[in-house]
């Protein structure tokens, strides 16, 4: 609610209490006090409202307490009447706005490819959003309580969401699944992940699914299900516990790399297309893009690390570099 009209109502609200009470010892006093303040207060709110049930205090000898309810009628219906409408108006106001927000942030989605899906906010879910803002990657959550994407909203108020389950095929449709780059299903509920997957590996066969799985037990589940990789938090969580212990500055040089806001280095792949096939690596002209370093090359499930500028590019080939997020999209978009 805008602060102006939350200003209005308090001060309707404020004016309205202050006719109720003028009313109830208003009538109180100009009957001659012969009547509780509850009758008078009664008397004053079926008159502000126009209830119209007649004069529950007989008034026959108060003429002043007739000019009285003359006066409050005309005072306390307007103000009634305007504290009545300013809340619909907020009401229908909120629900448009937030319709047409809805609307029209559906169509933008719609327009959407090669973006990621994010099915449920858990725990999880905002070290994943903010890696995905962080390297301008484009993407869209699924949440179905309100309160969870408020919560959301509150701390990344540019993302794109959908309202629903996201277990529902037409949630997922809306979502752009069909054009999407991966999807991350990422609930703190292992069945609610296991249909999930599921759905979306029958919507979309071709479509890369990264699975949150609670208890490890259910990896295999999940992979049965469609997800092409699963992510145990403990199993994870054990690993780096290791890691911190055995090659401390393995770990903290990763670190680094994750928490450096100034250029944002990530280590990122980039898929070589079919475009560079029967080209080499320097024709790449890597040397161009100061923030890149080149740390392997993939060719036929095999590693090459510090590939020679001379060797061949093939089909399905991937490259493994330390880049910006600038740079990775160039690269990404590149032309030879």
């Amino acid at each position: 609610m805008k602060t102006e009209a939350k200003r209005k109502l308090i001060l309707t609200f404020s004016a309205l209490i202050v006719i109720l009470i003028t009313g109830t010892f208003g009538y109180w006093f100009l009957t001659g006090r012969e009547n509780n303040l509850f009758l008078c207060f009664y008397m004053t709110v079926i008159t502000i409202t126009t209830i119209g049930f007649g004069e529950v205090i007989d008034m026959h000898n108060y003429y002043e307490a007739r000019l009285f309810t003359v006066f409050l009628a005309f005072t306390g219906i307007g103000l009634l009447t305007y504290f009545v409408s300013t809340i619909s108006v907020l009401i229908i106001e909120g629900e448009i706005r937030e319709s047409y927000k809805r609307k029209k942030m559906e169509k933008e989605i719609s327009k959407f490819e090669n973006h990621y899906v994010i099915c449920g906010v858990s725990r999880h879910s905002y070290h994943l959003i903010e890696e995905l803002i962080d390297t301008n990657r484009e993407s869209v959550f699924i949440e179905i309580s309100r309160n969870v994407i408020n919560n959301t909203l509150e701390k990344y108020p540019d993302m794109n969401y959908l309202e629903g389950d996201a277990t529902s095929d037409e949630v997922l449709l809306k979502a752009g699944i069909m054009n999407a780059g991966g999807l991350f299903v990422s609930t703190s509920d292992d069945n609610t992940n296991l249909v999930i997957c599921l759905s979306a590996r029958q919507l979309n066969p071709g479509i890369k699914i990264v699975s949150l799985c609670m208890n490890h037990n259910n990896s295999d589940k999940m992979k049965l299900a469609g997800a092409n990789n699963v992510i145990s938090p403990n199993y994870i969580g054990g690993l780096r516990m290791a890691s911190e212990m055995l090659r401390p500055s393995v770990t903290n040089f990763l670190d680094t790399l994750q928490k450096y806001k100034n250029k944002k280095l990530r280590i990122e792949q980039i898929d070589l297309k079919d475009k560079f096939s029967d080209k080499k690596l320097i024709d790449l002209r890597l040397e161009d893009f100061k923030n890149t370093l080149v740390i392997a090359l993939m060719k036929d499930d095999e590693w090459i690390f510090k590939p020679e500028d001379d060797i061949d590019i093939e089909i399905d080939d991937v490259l493994i570099v330390m880049t910006t997020p600038e740079e990775r999209v160039k690269l990404e978009h590149l032309t030879i």
